[in-house]
């Protein structure tokens, strides 16, 4: 028998309320100075949640904020903290701000904003718990709490380890993060983290729940800067957690606050600059002097010393080259961690969940093959890349390869010299063409232009142009692109992005493939993977279609982000049949067509309530969910995004829906018996976990299994991918820093307007079973098939590459490349 133990606990508030805390309140001409200031008679000039914001970060113990206008209209609470944080460094701080957003400096701001001293007052938080936003202070309190005193973690094989915490707020979270931990001089530092987030559940929200999520963060060691150059790469800021001596004048406990720095353009005199002003304030107001991101960088190991003036650790993400120490938490170190935090917080009068048990399920193998095709055709795949390549393409596809499926698998079957025949349920013919890539993979001509966007424009009509003179094909086209990866260009100058749009003016899809390596082994895996991921976008489907009993029709719903506008779109698939509808196109299309015709869809702002993207949507959608029931004869199933229940469809939100009920859309569909809707969430609402089998405690396991807890969501833990294959159960970040350590993550299904319990588990099933139909993933995808390749659209708007399926735990700033033969851990 398998049970489920999600890390989560259900606290109550109250338990909290004799504790003493400290508010400030914002003084009156502070509030004045963001009033006054507006650009027309509604809208502020300037928010006042990026300061507030800052200094929660800065000083972890300021464990809420109110950041909304409501503390510039009435006299409230400010920053809620645990203790009375010197008011000096507030004011100048806040000055400092206020200052830089006027562009003055602090003494030209008007008297009355300088001469305003704010104040700590004393009270518990019983006191004003009702004002007070709970989903910031309970966790904080819980981290602070636990932090307090050092911990011994059990690591098994009689090893154990003291550790001491801190609490932390990174990126807006509270977390407990240990002292860095190193193994020997060969490997980075890196601590372990605990997070503690607020949460409610879907159909059961009289009770919080404090989600516990264990992982690492890494740091740097190796300098950055060296002889005149520096080896950080452009793109986002990066983070470090800083420690200055005696910043509070009577406690010696050591506190540490997130900052942030960035590249710097050419023109700048130093390579890094911090992000934000505050960001150098900070240094000015508790360090006594300004401290340059550069030096940082110069020697990271310099500043590791807990004893030392300034101790920071710069956390080592994709910014940089290389890493010992990889991604992840062993399974048994994320237990032991979750562990003493729950021993700690039950003491204090949490509560522990129930265990969940599953339900039987009909298994599915890993067999992808043959695929399943729409129609019989023909498919051109152009492979722009050196003739080795090419070759070594033609080679791997023509021979049986034993990686990819339960028996050997022979993807294309050679009929003549470029063309093959697909290893497909229907005829579908390949032909591979060569083609020479110069030009087209060429940098971006950055230098010849000011605008640097006018390089990638260029690019895009040169390739448009060529193509379009090319032979012309009256069956589709799709392209195999050979790239140097990201970190081998000069910023600015990947034509990427510029490679996919170019193609996609000339209908065609493409994928990208590093060149070959001296590794046989990755070089095949890479080649194999591109070319799945392309049969894949393509919308070619997994065997495993076959095996999936779907009574009816099944709709999956999401919106696709694109810069600040957003795109609802719909998938359909019927048997076998997949398709594509998007806002603003009237016809159910292919996923190729899908891709192509991006550009010509209806793009919406962010609702809100000035515009009308909530009604647009919420058109959209009913008119292809009624136009389908008249349609279709079965169920209408509907899977939809849990992630729209923010903005876009607050029908599905976790105080609305039960599991007996459809979401409330109009008067008809609530009442139609035949449409069922199944909530997916994927986020990080869903609680990290560990499967016991046989009540055995001690014992750590990578099972798979759909779990049901008793209001009737559940917990889909797909099984593990053959490239995570070779570690051992028991291994631990803190034994083996350098190997990488991944587990499953769980994914909640809520199905709604079931008719009774059986048809939940077979509604659950359904949704754990799509999630096996993607051609490029032996085992489970995070979302859906149905699902995903809504979001696999997304890179043919942006030019990005997503992986949607990789979660390297905590290490959150490190950006990983799509599995076009890019990720081997799939």
């Amino acid at each position: 028998m398998k049970k489920m133990e999600l890390f989560a606990l259900e606290i109550d508030e109250s338990l909290f309320y004799n504790e003493t805390i400290y508010y400030m309140k914002m003084p009156e001409s502070w509030r004045n100075f963001f009033n006054r200031e507006r650009t027309d008679r509604f809208k502020l000039a300037y928010k006042v949640e990026p300061l507030g914001k800052k200094l929660r970060s800065m000083f972890p113990e300021i464990i809420s904020v109110h950041s909304d206008n409501k503390v510039l209209l009435h006299d409230c609470p400010w920053l809620i903290s645990t203790k009375p944080i010197p008011e000096l460094h507030i004011r100048q701080l806040t000055l400092g701000w206020l200052a830089h957003l006027k562009g003055y400096s602090i003494p030209e701001l008007p008297q009355d904003i300088i001469d305003s001293d704010p104040a700590w007052v004393s009270c518990t938080f019983g006191d004003i718990h009702e004002i007070v936003d709970s989903y910031q202070w309970v966790p904080g309190m819980a981290a602070i709490k636990f932090c307090q005193d050092p911990k011994f973690l059990d690591l098994g094989k009689d090893l154990r380890e003291e550790l001491k915490f801190y609490h932390v707020i990174f990126n807006g979270k509270h977390e407990c993060i240990s002292n860095p931990l190193q193994k020997s001089n060969r490997h980075d530092p890196f601590s372990y983290v605990i997070r503690l987030e607020l949460k409610t559940r879907g159909g059961d929200t009289g009770r919080t729940i404090l989600t516990v999520s264990m992982g690492t963060r890494r740091y740097l060691s190796k300098e950055q800067i060296k002889d005149g150059i520096c080896f950080m790469r452009f793109g986002h800021s990066c983070s470090v957690l800083v420690a200055v001596k005696n910043p509070y004048v009577t406690d010696m406990d050591k506190s540490f606050s997130q900052l942030k720095f960035e590249r710097c353009t050419r023109s700048k005199s130093s390579f890094t600059a911090w992000e934000s002003a505050l960001d150098g304030l900070y240094w000015d107001v508790l360090n006594g002097e300004s401290f340059e991101s550069d030096s940082l960088l110069v020697n990271p190991s310099v500043y590791s010393d807990e004893n030392g003036e300034v101790t920071a650790y710069v956390v080592n993400n994709n910014l940089f080259n290389g890493n010992s120490v990889k991604a992840g938490i062993g399974l048994s170190e994320k237990s032991g961690l979750f562990h003493l935090f729950k021993n700690f917080l039950v003491d204090f009068g949490a509560k522990e969940l129930q265990l969940i048990p599953d339900i039987t399920r009909r298994e599915m193998n890993d067999s992808r093959f043959p695929m399943v095709a729409s129609n019989v055709e023909r498919l051109t795949i152009e492979i722009y890349s050196s003739v080795q390549m090419f070759e070594k393409v033609t080679e791997v596809l023509t021979t049986a390869q034993k990686s990819i499926d339960i028996d050997p698998v022979v993807i294309l079957d050679k009929r003549s010299d470029f063309l093959f025949r697909l290893n497909c349920d229907k005829e579908v013919i390949v032909e591979l063409v060569h083609c020479n890539p110069e030009g087209i993979v060429a940098e971006l001509e950055i230098d010849n232009y000011k605008d640097k966007s006018l390089a990638q424009s260029k690019r895009i009509n040169q390739i448009s142009k060529q193509l379009s003179n090319a032979e012309r094909r009256d069956n589709p086209v799709v392209a195999l692109v050979e790239i140097d990866e990201k970190v081998k260009w000069r910023e600015g100058t990947d034509p990427k992005k510029a490679i996919r749009e170019g193609m996609k003016k000339t209908g065609r899809l493409t994928q990208f493939i590093y060149p070959l390596t001296d590794d046989e082994t990755g070089d095949v895996s890479r080649i194999i993977n591109a070319t799945l991921d392309l049969f894949n976008d393509y919308g070619l489907l997994s065997d495993n279609v076959n095996k999936i009993n779907i009574p009816g029709t099944l709709l999956s719903i999401t919106v696709l982000k694109a810069d600040n506008k957003y795109l609802p779109v719909m998938s359909r698939l019927i048997g076998t049949n997949l398709s594509i509808k998007m806002l603003g196109l009237d016809s159910w299309m292919s996923l190729q067509d899908a891709a192509l015709k991006m550009d010509e869809a209806k793009f919406l702002d962010n609702p809100r309530k000035e515009n009308r993207s909530s009604e647009v949507f919420d058109a959209f959608i009913t008119k292809v969910i009624e136009n389908e029931l008249d349609q279709c004869e079965g169920q209408l199933i509907v899977l939809v995004n849990a992630t729209l229940r923010n903005n876009w469809m607050r029908s599905i939100g976790n105080t609305k829906i039960q599991w007996d009920r459809t979401p409330v859309i109009n008067e008809r569909l609530t009442n139609e018996s035949r449409l069922k809707f199944i909530r997916i969430n994927a986020t990080d609402d869903v609680p990290q976990y560990r499967i016991i089998i046989n009540d055995a405690w001690n014992k750590f396991n990578k099972a798979s299994g759909i779990f049901k807890d008793a209001i009737g969501a559940y917990y889909g833990v797909g099984g593990r991918p053959s490239a995570w294959k070779g570690i051992i159960i028991d291994t631990t970040k803190f034994s083996s820093p350098s190997k990488l350590l991944l587990q499953q993550r769980a994914v909640e299904y809520i199905p709604l307007g079931a008719k009774d319990k059986n048809e939940m588990d077979d509604l659950a099933i359904l949704a754990d079973h799509l999630r096996r139909l993607g051609l490029t993933y032996d085992k489970h995808t995070i979302l859906p098939y149905t699902m995903r390749v809504l979001n696999s659209l997304t890179k043919y708007i942006t030019g990005n590459e997503d992986d949607y399926d990789y979660d390297a735990e905590f290490d959150e700033e490190v950006e990983v490349e799509s599995g076009e033969g890019m990720v081997e851990a799939k």
